[in-house]
């Protein structure tokens, strides 16, 4: 499965994600049409388990970072969502040429990774609360808040080539003056 996922990203990379056909992809995994048929519907189905994945792997590596104080934790967390930015770039710039991309981030799947991407800072955060490291306020609302500071980093690299990714130091810096405790 694994391997019909990164051809589908070579071939969406190379032709753009409206011009890729499920043809060029079952040719760049080494299946026929009708065994690519079997394992996927349509291009939507392979955008939505590629935007699966790379959710889960997003938030496999929060995870494996250690527990820490809050203000470490939180750097250390943008240091990772930065990192794994930079080593997907052709997947955001799939992800940004997509068709039917609301739908998807509207799906049922999608919205259980991104629950757990999100759980996985939200928890984080609650720790830093409990010891009086962060202020109080909803943990999950400061999560999403903090994952999109890394997304917009994100999003504006793809809209302007030229611009730089802020360092992980400025995202972390930007989001701890709200809410480490003072």
């Amino acid at each position: 499965m694994r391997e019909i996922l990164e051809a589908a990203m070579a071939v969406f990379e190379e032709k753009g994600y409206p011009k890729a056909t499920m043809e060029e992809i079952a040719e760049r995994a080494l299946l026929s049409r009708v065994a690519l048929y079997r394992y996927f519907k349509d291009k939507e189905a392979i955008l939505k388990a590629l935007l699966s994945w790379k959710t889960a792997e997003l938030t496999e590596r929060f995870e494996a970072i250690p527990a820490g104080p809050y203000a470490e934790t939180i750097h250390r967390l943008a240091e990772a969502g930065l990192r794994f930015r930079q080593e997907n770039q052709g997947f955001f710039r799939v992800l940004y040429t997509a068709t039917g991309l609301p739908e998807l981030l509207r799906d049922p799947e999608f919205k259980a990774q991104k629950r757990a991407l999100v759980g996985s800072v939200s928890r984080r955060i609650e720790a830093a609360q409990a010891r009086g490291e962060a202020r109080e306020g909803d943990a999950v609302l400061l999560a999403e808040f903090f994952l999109s500071l890394i997304f917009s980093a994100i999003a504006r690299d793809f809209f302007d080539e030229a611009a730089e990714i802020p360092p992980a130091e400025t995202v972390a810096r930007v989001f701890l003056s709200g809410t480490l405790a003072v």
